[in-house]
């Protein structure tokens, strides 16, 4: 299959370059780094092993992208208000959208704007960052879960699967979109606002007997409100996520480095609809509801010292 890339950054890069590097067809989405990209390629560094791709098939814009099978778009949630209109002249009726973003609710809204596409979400179990133009660092971990948001869509989502395992990526498939990324926000929703809230990376957090400690009873809330959404959420699994983020390499979440560059933090689909789903059941969730408070404080802030 044939496949677009909106969002060569950290994870649009090493996916797509994975896929790439494997000679599948990829077109990528580089926005600000397309001259750069043109002329010089993509470089991944990774512990599964460096690659530089050159004359890759590149595009400054979303309206310049061939049709093809799979569009994955990794770019941040808060641009997706309007993807369907941009996406206008690359899908038809039979094209795949692959979400690879952070949050809760996205595939709903996207395929409210593409209602003929089909829709699934990636959830991307990776340390990875973007360190220039055109040049990608995997830190580790990168395994990918994906789901589908309608169930009859199974079938071609076990065909990309096979791309990606064919890459080199360690890939699945759920069965449950709502389950995954639940599971998901298990970790993001402390992670990520904490590492900004805090001003720490993954082991600053993890070694102070505090904020460890916080980042567990988030993670018991947000499994509240799992649960509530009809989700299996175990103890077991929150402390498997403890131990792993324990012995990973120390990580600056995507979050943090957003705000860090002076750009706006995905709070919408992270925090908002997580605390909607969950109050609609009758579950507050007050350790999450505060940092999201905060985090919307931080967000409004038009100068930041």
């Amino acid at each position: 299959m044939t496949y677009a890339i909106i969002g060569t950054g950290a994870i649009g890069g090493y996916y797509g370059g994975k896929l790439a590097n494997s000679d599948f067809p990829v077109t990528f989405v580089a926005r600000s780094d397309y001259s750069y990209i043109k002329e010089n390629g993509l470089k991944v560094d990774s512990p599964t092993g460096n690659f530089h791709l050159k004359g890759i098939n590149v595009v400054p814009f979303i309206k310049d992208l061939p049709k093809v099978d799979v569009v994955i778009i990794s770019t941040k949630t808060n641009s997706n208000k309007d993807i369907g209109e941009q996406l206008a002249v690359s899908i038809n009726k039979d094209s795949h959208i692959l979400l690879l973003q952070n949050g809760l609710g996205m595939e709903s809204d996207v395929k409210a704007q593409v209602p003929d596409a089909h829709i699934f979400g990636g959830m991307c179990f990776i340390c990875s960052q973007k360190r220039g133009p055109g040049y990608i660092v995997h830190l580790d971990k990168g395994t990918l879960e994906m789901a589908a948001l309608e169930e009859a869509d199974l079938d071609i989502l076990h065909r990309i699967k096979e791309d990606f395992i064919f890459s080199g990526i360690e890939c699945s498939v759920s069965s449950s979109l709502n389950q995954s990324r639940w599971k998901k926000l298990l970790w993001n929703i402390p992670y990520n606002g904490l590492s900004v809230v805090m001003n720490a990376n993954t082991e600053q957090l993890m070694s102070n007997p505090y904020t460890s400690e916080l980042i567990k009873r988030i993670m018991l809330e947000v499994k509240k409100g799992a649960v509530s959404a009809g989700c299996h959420i175990t103890d077991p699994m929150i402390e498997g996520m403890l131990a792993s983020t324990r012995t990973m390499t120390p990580y600056e979440p995507s979050m943090k480095l957003d705000y860090d560059n002076n750009q706006k933090m995905e709070l919408h689909y992270m925090y908002h609809n997580p605390i909607k789903e969950a109050s609609a059941s009758g579950i507050q969730l007050p350790s999450v509801r505060m940092l999201w408070e905060q985090l919307q404080y931080l967000n409004s802030c038009k100068v930041r010292e």
